[in-house]
């Protein structure tokens, strides 16, 4: 009997799914973290229209090169899809980024 071929294992299968989903918030939990201290400091620095966005942007890339290196460039193992390191957590991420960066915002420049 041969075994099976790298391509034909379905990792999500073979590994714990209460693991990849305690991975996955704690990516979420990190993603949302960043966006808070990122979204003040794009408040206080004064960070307006796309240019706040893209702050946003750089730094959700940067979080998500860092955990896509701390799993070895690898993440099928640790996360439900590959694309989850890049894609999870980014709708919450981006609410709570635009919360403190008006707040921040409103705060250091208007009032």
């Amino acid at each position: 009997m041969e075994a099976p071929q790298e391509q034909d294992v379905d990792f999500s299968e073979v590994f714990s799914m209460e693991k990849i989903a305690f991975n996955t918030r704690s990516l979420n939990y990190c993603r949302v973290f960043v966006a808070i201290v990122s979204g003040a400091a794009a408040g206080i620095l004064g960070l307006e229209g796309l240019i706040g966005f893209l702050a946003f942007f750089i730094t959700t890339f940067a979080l998500s090169a860092g955990a896509y290196l701390v799993v070895g460039c690898e993440p099928k193992p640790y996360f439900k899809l590959s694309a989850d390191v890049w894609t999870e957590g980014i709708k919450d991420g981006m609410m709570s980024y635009i919360l403190f960066w008006t707040l921040f915002y409103d705060i250091v420049h208007i009032y």
